[in-house]
């Protein structure tokens, strides 16, 4: 039996929707996300998962950064299942908190973590059919600064800077893609914005373009969550390429619809409205990205930037009563997206 074959036959016996399925309502969760978690208790908790679910994870240590934190990701794969297809199944990467003051999209990322491990009965289509790569914090150094007294709206990692008191580089501008060009970066490393000495010159940037590198030709799918866009009224489900809005990138015919249908899911299981489109149109153009560093030079099929619902009083600034309806907004867009890699051509046959 083919690996689809073996999927119909198991939402079949389970009653599964081949797209749409709804988060697990919020008074089921087994976690707190009534609040901000700081980074040791969000360490702790991927650590101890790895430690309860074998079966099911594994942790992996990426990086160390300048200030000496490790950069954890976790693996959530049906490891028996993983091992049957000869280690080879599509990888769904997800990455959470490059920017330091996006805690909502680190907690977005930590509730997908917990629906498809403590809730695997819920969700086991999910995690026996796809290999999940997912890095709550990506910046953990920026993350532990951001969250002091006075620091709340920084954005970048804290390695010093050669040749000045400035310190840090923004990780989502110090990608291989128009680096050296000024849309919306700089070269002040004084700047919010400043990209950096070199492109992938961070441990962050590095780690995560080894990944893209090894993962091809199997990882069929990367979402970068950040937090919500200010100046605007809904969250937004944006696709390559952030650089240009003239610009249009590979397999733009497959990426678009994928994404209006991921939004409809949001609205369908929550309420709230995400619009769509390329990441220029949606925010303001910017360069040296993640998205768009692995769609132009890794061609990962379908690579997406989810902006939470923006709220607080700069739009990433979510207060904590926001954080449930906006981790179960994410999660309705991941979850359908998920179901699409499932069922779409890219899903190899056996």
């Amino acid at each position: 039996m083919n690996k689809v074959a073996k999927v119909l036959l198991f939402l079949g016996i389970c009653g599964f929707s081949a797209i749409n399925a709804s988060p697990i309502p919020t008074s089921y969760r087994t976690a707190d996300f009534n609040r901000y978690w700081t980074l040791n208790e969000i360490n702790e908790y991927i650590l101890d998962l790895g430690a309860r679910f074998p079966n099911i994870t594994e942790v992996e240590e990426m990086g160390i950064t300048a200030e000496n934190r490790t950069i954890y990701g976790i693996r959530i794969v049906n490891n028996a299942i993983l091992q049957e297809n000869n280690y080879s199944m599509p990888i769904l990467l997800i990455t959470a908190g490059a920017t330091a003051r996006d805690w909502i999209s680190m907690m977005a990322a930590m509730n997908i973590i917990h629906e498809l491990v403590e809730h695997y009965h819920e969700f086991r289509i999910l995690v026996d059919y796809l290999e999940w790569f997912i890095v709550p914090v990506l910046n953990p150094d920026g993350y532990e600064f951001s969250r002091a007294e006075g620091n709340r709206a920084w954005t970048k990692n804290r390695r010093p800077n050669t040749g000045s008191n400035c310190i840090g580089v923004n990780i989502e501008r110090n990608f291989d893609i128009y680096w050296d060009s000024d849309i919306n970066s700089s070269a002040d490393p004084c700047d919010d914005n400043f990209r950096g000495s070199e492109p992938a010159s961070e441990e962050e940037s590095r780690f995560l373009k080894l990944f893209f590198s090894l993962a091809r030709p199997v990882e069929v799918a990367y979402i970068s969550i950040q937090a919500g866009l200010p100046n605007t009224f809904n969250g937004a489900i944006a696709y390559p390429y952030a650089f240009s809005n003239e610009a249009i990138p590979n397999e733009w015919d497959r990426m678009q619809p994928v994404a209006h249908d991921m939004s409809g899911n949001v609205n369908r299981m929550t309420g709230a409205r995400y619009r769509t489109g390329s990441a220029s149109n949606l925010a303001n153009p910017t360069s040296g990205t993640s998205p768009d560093y692995a769609k132009s030079f890794v061609d990962i099929p379908y690579v997406y930037t989810i902006f939470t619902n923006p709220s607080g009083s700069s739009g990433w600034d979510a207060p904590e009563w926001r954080i449930n309806p906006t981790v179960d907004q994410v999660f309705a867009a991941i979850d359908d997206l998920s179901r699409h890699l499932i069922f779409s051509p890219t899903f190899k046959e056996n």
